[in-house]
């Protein structure tokens, strides 16, 4: 007689179900985009930071002497000018004639330099820009960076 004969043993603990994407995975897209998103924005942030133009220090002396002559009162910028020309600002009739061509233009907007590339190194020109019209500054600097000459007026025609 034959000993009883045993079939081959299976495997029979039940496998579970593996799930078609992990929790942890599922978020993941949704995670992404919310960074990509920031990221995006910080970029376009820095980007338009950078298209946008920034006044150098020789306009934000041209602002605030603009804006001392709209106000007929040069006394704010008074340490700006050489102190040999000192004396030409506290003339009150001159400074009233350029605060009226500039109270004429409307609210002063922004001064930008357009300083020829050929030009001396002390030598900064402006356009001084109006809500009616705009304006050409032009200074000389001393070697201290004091104003020694300085002229304010129409911009010159062009042909």
């Amino acid at each position: 007689m034959n000993p009883p004969v045993n079939p081959p043993m299976q495997n029979v603990t039940p496998v579970a179900p593996t799930p078609a994407t992990p929790p942890a995975l599922a978020k993941k897209p949704g995670r992404r985009l919310q960074i990509l998103g920031v990221v995006a924005l910080v970029l376009l942030v820095f980007g338009t930071q950078r298209l946008i133009h920034h006044e150098n220090q020789y306009e934000s002396m041209a602002d605030a002497v603009t804006k001392a002559i709209a106000a007929n009162d040069m006394t704010p910028v008074l340490g700006d000018f050489n102190a040999i020309r000192r004396p030409e600002l506290q003339d009150r009739a001159r400074v009233g004639n350029l605060s009226n061509m500039e109270v004429a233009l409307g609210a002063f907007k922004s001064s930008k330099e357009i300083t020829p590339a050929n030009s001396p190194p002390l030598f900064h020109e402006f356009t001084e820009t109006f809500a009616n019209g705009s304006l050409d500054e032009k200074y000389e600097l001393d070697a201290d960076g004091k104003i020694v000459k300085f002229h304010i007026g129409p911009p010159p025609s062009t042909p």
